[in-house]
């Protein structure tokens, strides 16, 4: 993109910034991923995983609608372009925005794995649930013991209550979750659990990544094909098994 800041008024400093945004994007997914496979019964510490996945799935689809707006308008937005205050850590908004914007007709038509991704995004409940978590969290629960203390009078449930429902939620997916929570050696079930979570997670990440080379963000977003590829390349047979 450097090479059209004579027409466009974008910046080899604006360039060079994004690429860094993306790269630290990819890092943090991959860093919280690896948070939560060290979750056990003797290690349920919660916030460490939350905060980096929501921070980084934030910064990821940030930088998506960044480069979806250079394609549609040859310039990056500006800072008016997303919410501020606590809203401007809203992944929920975030991914409605880009479901709505980046998964057009001419990306989805004759793709199938574009259209998967777009059903996964879009229907997928624990998914949905999932962003709707890190989306809290990032805005307002990460701070919730502090606030709790400071007599604030918040509505949102503490980060590992919410994150205790996610669990239940893929527990229950199981017709013999009852026997499974009775029976079987706590670190087992955590790591079952948190499998299926960081699969969700993965396929998350995937899905967005994917808009950079096969999806509607423009020639532009292509360089970025090696930062991305421990998403991008990441197989159906390899999900939930990558040691992070």
């Amino acid at each position: 993109m450097a090479r059209e800041r004579d027409n466009t008024g974008v910046t080899l400093q604006q360039c060079t910034a994004l690429e860094q945004e993306v790269r630290t994007s990819i890092k943090l997914i991959e860093a919280g991923l690896g948070q939560l496979q060290r979750i056990t019964g003797a290690n349920a510490f919660y916030h460490l995983p939350m905060l980096t996945l929501a921070s980084g799935f934030e910064r990821l689809m940030k930088t998506i609608i960044c480069l979806y707006t250079f394609r549609e308008t040859g310039q990056f937005p500006s800072r008016s372009a997303f919410p501020r205050g606590v809203r401007g850590h809203d992944l929920v908004w975030l991914l409605d925005k880009i479901t709505s914007k980046c998964f057009d007709g001419e990306y989805i038509k004759g793709r199938q794995a574009a259209s998967e991704d777009i059903g996964y995004l879009c229907n997928d409940v624990q998914v949905r649930e999932l962003v709707k978590v890190l989306s809290d969290f990032g805005q307002s629960a990460r701070y919730y013991n502090l606030n709790v203390v400071l007599g604030e009078n918040t509505t949102v449930l503490s980060p590992h209550r919410q994150w205790d429902r996610v669990e239940r939620t893929v527990l229950e997916e199981d017709a013999d979750w009852a026997h499974q929570l009775m029976a079987a050696d706590l670190d087992e079930l955590y790591s079952r659990i948190t499998t299926k979570l960081i699969i969700k997670l993965e396929r998350l990440a995937r899905a967005l990544v994917r808009l950079f080379t096969i999806g509607g963000l423009g020639p532009e977003a292509k360089q970025y094909t090696a930062v991305i590829a421990p998403f991008l390349f990441l197989r159906d047979d390899d999900l939930g098994k990558r040691k992070y």
